[in-house]
């Protein structure tokens, strides 16, 4: 899944498995769209609604994510799209009752911050579709559906990337805030690096997250990119070669600072999170090796085209390594700088973590 061949049969494939329905099989592009919200001036019957963080839809990461698989049916089906973002006095609340009141067809919330609100609304509105973005909803209603994503798996191939590029034996992660979603990639890498360390005998160390005793280095915000700076540098000054911030926007902050230490000229690298670094941030594409993708723009795109075309789907779908919800993303510029052997080693893994036979806890 990280090789350009691999990655794009996987695209051509069925995307998506929804426990308890079928998906919509749909050939996806991996570009993201530019920001902008719709003129409203959409003859279609159908609006599909989104609420995001304050972060808004030009985030780089997982927001933008799924505006552009709703900007890519808008242009395909005529459909309306707006999107709100929480500020001040907006919250989930208010925003979800606003697109109720706006009669939107259906309501998408990025985040587990805006599960409540899915939940208090669906029941009461039976006539509008309701979608979480990364937290499963605990109540059941015909209305609402979830999407999540094993994380981990991907995770975990990175963490044996970076275990396997680090010259200095020591690799670095950090999150945003200290929350499940967030420390899930964490654990995940950590694991990955472990999992190096016990195939070739080596030692690795993992700065910033120790999944037993759940501590670790955090932001404590989701828009503070020069606190992931100043984050990067205290682990690069303690040795880490590689970076994996999980950290949305800010990881902006580490691409910045591994390229002011040289980048990969000094064998100074990082891990971008959710979207593909090289297209969100394609100017320090060169110090990426990867990406631990969230397949978030497939997958939605997949479930609202299932639900414009009056196939909403039941259940939650659950994104991972076998059904392409998760994975690295090409090598990009770094492709010449990974040697074969690793190459074909992570190859291997990915098929493992896929068929079940490697364990990622």
């Amino acid at each position: 899944m990280h090789s350009s061949s691999r990655r794009n049969r996987a695209r051509s494939s069925h995307f998506g498995r929804f426990v308890g329905a079928t998906g919509v099989a749909v050939a996806l592009t991996a570009g993201l769209v530019a920001c902008g919200s719709s003129d409203g001036e959409s003859t279609s019957d159908f609006s599909a609604c989104l609420m995001t963080s304050e972060t808004g839809i030009a985030d780089r990461s997982f927001n933008q994510q799924a505006w552009a698989a709703l900007t890519q049916l808008e242009d395909e089906s005529d459909i309306e799209i707006r999107n709100l973002a929480k500020s001040g006095s907006t919250d989930y609340p208010v925003i979800g009752e606003q697109f109720v009141q706006q009669g939107c067809s259906m309501i998408i919330g990025v985040g587990f911050n805006t599960t409540s609100t899915i939940e208090a609304l669906a029941p009461n509105n039976p006539d509008i579709k309701f979608v979480v973005i990364d937290d499963t909803l605990e109540n059941d209603t015909d209305n609402a559906t979830s999407l999540t994503y094993a994380t981990d798996q991907a995770a975990f191939l990175g963490g044996y990337l970076a275990a396997g590029m680090s010259k200095t034996k020591v690799v670095g992660v950090y999150g945003n805030q200290p929350i499940p979603p967030v420390q899930l990639y964490m654990t995940g890498f950590v694991n990955g690096v472990n999992h190096y360390n016990e195939v070739k005998g080596e030692s690795v160390r993992v700065l910033g997250w120790d999944p037993v005793a759940k501590t670790g280095q955090f932001v404590g915000s989701y828009t503070d990119v020069n606190k992931g700076k100043l984050i990067t540098e205290s682990e690069l000054q303690q040795g880490a070669d590689v970076i994996f911030p999980v950290a949305g926007p800010i990881a902006q902050g580490t691409a910045v600072a591994v390229s002011d230490a040289g980048g990969a000229a000094a064998s100074k690298y990082m891990l971008w999170v959710d979207s593909d670094g090289c297209i969100a941030n394609a100017e320090y594409c060169g110090v990426m090796l990867s990406t631990v993708e969230k397949g978030i723009q497939k997958s939605l795109y997949d479930v609202t085209k299932s639900t414009v075309d009056d196939q909403f789907p039941s259940g939650s779908y659950v994104g991972d390594v076998a059904n392409g919800g998760v994975g690295l993303s090409p090598y990009h510029d770094l492709d010449g700088a990974i040697p074969a052997e690793l190459k074909a080693e992570i190859e291997t893994l990915t098929t493992g973590v896929s068929d079940g036979s490697v364990s990622v806890d």
